[in-house]
């Protein structure tokens, strides 16, 4: 076995929509990041070297979705929109 792959995604989308809506893609609703790591087998069993794997990857990523997330935000002056989660 050569290795595995690890895919980590994170998608911000629009709450009103359907459980698989995914917005419009580069609209303001919505962020779709994703980063892909290859972890070679001598990695992948060990927990703690897996673990690490995906906690970076998790970082990196959230960190992109949400950066590109309230830039969008930003340019739309959305931020001082009233709180409408309920």
């Amino acid at each position: 076995m050569d290795g595995f792959k690890v895919r980590i995604r994170v998608e911000i989308v629009p709450a009103g929509g359907t459980d698989n809506a995914t917005g419009e893609a580069g609209g303001i609703s919505h962020v779709d990041e994703e980063a892909v790591r290859e972890v070679n087998a001598a990695r992948a069993v060990s927990v703690d070297d897996m673990e690490e794997t995906l906690l970076e990857s998790t970082y990196e990523v959230m960190r992109r979705a949400l950066g590109e997330h309230f830039a969008k935000v930003s340019k739309r002056g959305l931020s001082n929109m009233p709180d409408q989660a309920g």
